[in-house]
C-alpha cells in the first residue's frame, strides 16, 4: 500500500467547502473547481444576484462583506492572473464598462518618447468599483456550471473525524440556514474566505486545535468613501488611474470605476475626534471641496454624488498563521484572502491578495491532492512568498504615519530632520526623501516611475525598491532639489481643515 503521509485523501475528485461567497470564496471555488475538484460556496447573507450591476450598487444586500461599499483598486497582479486564468471574466466586466488604465498611457503624460520594456504591459489598473466586480465574478462562476453556490447558508463550526492524534481532521461544517435549521455539510477541505471578520479561531478552539497566531497592527486610520458619476461626455480630470495624497493628518484617494463612475476615500486618525466629521456628508464635501486635487472632481458641472458616505473603523494590518512549527493546526482547514491576510485598505491590495492566495491554493492542491500536512505547507510557504513583503512593508509605513499625524498634532513638522544642534535624524530624513525625492523622481524618471509602480501592484516586492542603487540614487537627486519645485500634494493645515469643518453646513 503506498503511503499517503500525513492527512492523506483519496485521489478521487475532492469536495471543497469554502465559507463566504464573496471575492475571495468565488475566485478561490472556481481555481479549484477548474483542477477538477467539486465545490461548494456557503455565504450566509441571502444575497440572489441583481439583475445588472447598477441594481447591486444600489440595493444588493452585503452587509457581510461591508467593504463592497468602499474604494477599490484592482492591480496588475490581480489582472494578470485574470487574463491568464480566466479571460472571458475579463471580457464581461470590459463589456460592463470597466476599463485599463495602462502604464504606457501614464508613462506617456510625463515623458516624451518614453521607452518601454516588455514588463510594462503588466502594470495595468482595471478601473471598476467593487460591487461590479463581484456581481461579474459571481456570474461568471455561475455560468461555467463548476460551483454550487448557496447563500442565507452561515457557518456556526467545524466538523472533526473524531479520531485522535497530534492535530484534529476537519471533516466538514455545520451551518444554520435561512430558516433556522441546523446541517452539516460534509468536506475534503474546507476553505475559509468569510474575511477580516471570520470566526476561524474560535472554530478552531472549539475543536481542540490551537487558536491561530497573529500578527497584528492597527493601521492608524478610520475611512469614509463616497461614489460619484461623471456627467455624459466628460472626461476624467485626470486619467493617472488611483490618485492620492497625504497631507499627515488626513489621507485621500480618487479611485476611478467603471462607467463613468468614481469614488473618493478620506482616512484620517481614529482619534483625531474633530477629523470624524468627514464621516458625514457634510464635513466630507466640506473637505473634498478644500483639497485642489479633490475639487476639480467634485465640481456640480463634472459630476454628481450616486451614494451616501460610508465609514469602516477598526482597521488593522493582520497575518494569521495556520501553520507553526512546520505543523498545520488542524488538517483539512485552510484560510485564504482577507480570512488570512490583510492590510490598510487604502492601498488597495485586498482583492489582490484574495486572488494570490486563491490560486497558491489550487496550486497547492494540484501538487498535494492526497496529502493535507503538505498542501497546508505549501499554502504557507506561498502566503509568505507573494503575501508577507507587502504586508510587513505595509505595517512599516502604517507606523511611520501615525508619527506623522502625532506630530503634527503636537504643532511639530515631522518632515524638518535637521536638529537644533546640527546633526540629522535618520528617520525623518528618510522620510523627507520619500516624499521630496522619490515621489518627484517619478515624474523626472521613466525607471522611478516603472519601478515604484511595479511594487505598488504588486509585480515586484518591496525590497526591489529599497534595494536599487539607481533609483535611491534619483530619489535623493530629485531630494536635493525640492527647495525649486512646489509640492506635488497641497492643501489646508490641519487648523485650516478643522476651521473648514467646523462651520455650518
Amino acid at each position: 500500500m503506498a503511503n499517503r503521509g500525513a492527512g492523506a485523501v483519496s485521489r478521487d475528485r475532492k469536495q471543497v467547502v469554502f465559507v463566504g461567497g464573496s471575492v475571495a470564496g468565488l475566485i478561490g471555488a472556481l481555481a479549484l473547481a477548474r483542477s477538477g475538484q467539486r465545490v461548494t460556496i456557503l455565504e450566509k447573507d441571502p444575497t440572489p444576484l441583481p439583475e445588472t450591476p447598477d441594481q447591486a450598487f444600489d440595493a444588493w444586500d452585503r452587509r457581510g462583506s461591508p467593504q463592497v461599499r468602499h474604494s477599490h483598486a484592482f492591480l496588475g497582479r490581480m489582472l494578470k492572473l485574470i487574463r491568464e486564468r480566466e479571460p472571458a471574466l475579463l471580457a464581461r466586466l470590459l463589456s460592463l464598462g470597466a476599463e485599463e488604465i495602462t502604464f504606457r498611457a501614464q508613462a506617456r503624460r510625463y515623458f516624451e518618447d518614453p521607452s518601454f520594456e516588455p514588463g510594462d504591459d503588466d502594470v495595468v489598473l482595471l478601473a471598476c468599483r467593487r460591487v461590479t466586480l463581484e456581481w461579474a465574478l459571481r456570474r461568471h462562476a455561475l455560468a461555467t456550471g463548476l460551483v454550487e453556490f448557496r447563500d442565507g447558508a452561515e457557518v456556526t463550526g467545524l466538523v472533526t473525524s473524531g479520531e485522535r492524534g497530534a492535530r484534529p481532521r476537519v471533516t466538514g461544517v455545520q451551518l444554520r440556514t435561512r430558516s433556522g435549521a441546523v446541517e452539516t455539510v460534509a468536506a475534503d477541505l474546507v476553505v475559509d474566505a468569510s474575511g477580516r471578520r471570520t470566526k476561524l479561531a474560535d472554530w478552531l478552539e472549539a475543536i481542540g486545535a490551537p487558536r491561530p497566531r497573529e500578527e497584528k497592527q492597527p493601521c492608524g486610520i478610520f475611512y469614509s468613501s463616497r461614489f460619484y458619476r461623471l456627467f455624459p461626455g466628460v472626461p476624467r480630470p485626470n486619467q493617472d488611474g488611483v490618485i492620492g495624497g497625504d497631507l499627515g493628518y488626513i489621507k485621500f484617494g480618487i479611485f476611478p470605476g467603471d462607467s463613468g463612475t468614481f469614488s473618493i476615500t478620506l482616512a484620517a486618525a481614529p482619534d483625531d475626534d474633530p477629523m470624524r466629521a468627514v464621516l458625514r456628508g457634510p464635513g466630507f464635501d466640506a473637505a473634498t471641496h478644500a483639497i485642489p486635487m479633490l475639487i476639480e472632481w467634485v465640481k456640480p458641472e463634472v459630476s454628481t454624488p450616486i451614494s451616501e458616505v460610508n465609514g469602516m473603523a477598526n482597521l488593522n494590518d493582520v497575518r494569521r498563521h495556520m501553520v507553526e512549527n512546520s505543523e498545520p493546526l488542524a488538517l483539512g482547514i485552510v484560510a485564504i484572502g482577507d480570512s488570512l491576510v490583510h492590510a490598510n485598505p487604502i492601498t488597495g491590495r485586498g482583492c489582490t491578495l484574495a486572488w494570490i492566495t486563491s490560486y497558491a491554493l489550487a496550486d497547492a492542491m494540484s501538487k498535494h491532492p492526497d496529502d493535507l500536512r503538505a498542501l497546508a505547507l505549501a499554502l504557507d510557504a506561498a502566503v509568505e512568498r507573494e503575501g508577507a513583503p507587502w504586508l510587513r512593508a505595509q505595517m512599516a509605513q502604517d507606523r511611520d504615519a501615525v508619527a506623522v499625524n502625532e506630530a503634527m498634532r503636537r504643532g511639530e513638522d515631522p518632515f524638518r530632520f535637521e536638529q537644533a544642534d546640527g546633526s540629522v535624524d535618520p528617520a525623518r530624513f528618510a522620510r523627507s526623501v520619500v516624499r521630496d525625492g522619490l515621489m518627484p523622481a517619478t515624474r523626472e524618471n521613466l525607471d522611478v516611475m516603472r519601478a515604484l509602480m511595479r511594487v505598488a501592484h504588486m509585480l515586484d516586492a518591496p525590497e526591489d525598491l529599497t534595494g536599487r542603487p539607481e533609483i535611491t540614487a534619483a530619489a535623493l537627486a530629485a531630494h536635493a532639489r525640492r527647495h525649486e519645485r512646489p509640492p506635488l500634494v497641497v492643501g489646508p493645515s490641519r487648523s485650516e481643515m478643522l476651521e473648514i469643518l467646523a462651520q455650518p453646513a
